[in-house]
């Protein structure tokens, strides 16, 4: 294996252990030498890549911030219509947490107190941010309800969605696709109308055909597919799962840590939520129901 391949294969490595043990047990109680003892490598060659803890933690959150990129433009390409584009890119962030131990960890490790400040941005206001640049479009394009304000109603969005992150931290199945539904349905009819909300789907875009129907719709098939209730949060924390590296183009993720909502601040130039706009395009799509 040619000397950079390899070196680049260690420094993937040394990010996907690194991040298993920071998703599990936070930054102060986990040590160098429980990065290295899943894979094998030593300190010395961990050092070669990171110099401390700390850059190994900064190097763990710019990973999840590329993850947060790549959701992003993932969900660019279902619709080109904002609210569909919010609902798609909210399935796309639950199932990144739920799959990304990187993404996971990184976004833990904004909210992890035992990292100098300086070391960890908040996320949420630029989160906060990009869901109002999105309604503020949706609002010019299709239309919100008159009395809804789009910074507040942002602000309320982002709380919501680090909420449900908070939740699954004991209870993945915070999650699924199912508990993004149900939030969905809950939240649209306060922001659009009753003729609007026919045209959206609030599954994700591989469930066109199956999952929820809309309140008062029959399902497609007549029959409401088999599924299993949400299951409230668990009040004890559940055991603790066997980190499994994993290394290549499929490398892990992590982001993390309660909210501090702040509508309107500003975001920092090169912040990924700052790449976040609906997508242009000219007429809307046609949307299915859910």
């Amino acid at each position: 294996m040619p000397r950079q391949e390899r070196a680049q294969r260690t420094r993937r490595l040394l990010i996907a252990a690194a991040s298993a043990s920071f998703d599990q047990a936070g930054f102060a109680m986990t040590g160098l030498n429980d990065v290295i003892r899943p894979t094998g490598i030593s300190k010395g060659a961990l050092y070669f890549h990171f110099g401390s803890k700390e850059q190994l933690a900064e190097a763990v959150m710019a990973a999840s911030r590329d993850g947060l990129r790549e959701a992003i433009r993932s969900a660019r390409h279902s619709s080109d219509c904002p609210l569909q584009y919010l609902i798609d890119l909210s399935h796309g962030l639950a199932r990144r947490l739920a799959e990304d131990v990187v993404f996971r960890a990184g976004l833990r490790l904004t909210e992890d107190g035992a990292l100098a400040e300086s070391l960890r941005p908040n996320p949420y206001p630029g989160w906060a941010l990009m869901i109002d640049r999105l309604l503020s479009r949706a609002a010019a394009r299709e239309g919100l309800r008159p009395e809804v304000s789009t910074a507040e109603s942002a602000a309320l969005l982002a709380a919501a969605g680090a909420g449900v992150e908070t939740l699954a931290r004991r209870d993945p199945d915070w999650l699924s696709p199912r508990m993004i539904s149900l939030l969905w349905q809950a939240l649209l009819p306060a922001l659009i109308t009753q003729e609007r909300l026919a045209g959206l789907r609030t599954t994700p875009v591989e469930h066109e055909r199956a999952a929820l129907p809309a309140p008062g719709r029959a399902h497609p098939t007549g029959e409401p597919p088999a599924r299993r209730e949400p299951k409230l949060p668990a009040t004890g924390r559940p055991p603790q799962a066997v980190p499994v590296i994993r290394v290549g183009q499929d490398a892990p993720g992590t982001p993390d840590g309660r909210p501090r909502i702040e509508a309107g601040r500003a975001v920092a130039p090169g912040h990924p939520a700052m790449l976040a706009d609906a997508p242009e395009g000219g007429s809307s799509s046609r949307y299915h129901g859910t």
